[in-house]
């Protein structure tokens, strides 16, 4: 089976095929690689980052309604980066 991978940089909005947003707006707050492979996507960081540090950030619209963040399929997030192989 075939990878599809996808590059954004930090302040890229999330894309509506990766994560259905309401009433919120989801930016990356890092660069990362976006990989769908075997039914379900992993986010990877450009960089290795912290436990605790955030791969994607929500800016809620309107604070008095609920917001609702769903994913198309399921996600796996790395806290490391993607290993790349040169064969």
């Amino acid at each position: 089976m075939t990878e599809k991978a996808w590059t954004f940089e930090a302040g890229d909005r999330v894309p509506k095929w990766l994560m259905r947003q309401r009433n919120c707006v989801l930016r990356f707050g890092r660069d990362a690689v976006v990989v769908e492979s075997r039914g379900q996507y992993q986010l990877y960081p450009m960089s290795p980052m912290e436990a605790h540090d955030t791969l994607i950030l929500a800016e809620i619209i309107n604070q008095r309604m609920d917001s609702e963040v769903e994913h198309v399929l399921p996600i796996k997030t790395h806290i490391t980066p993607r290993r790349i192989s040169l064969n």
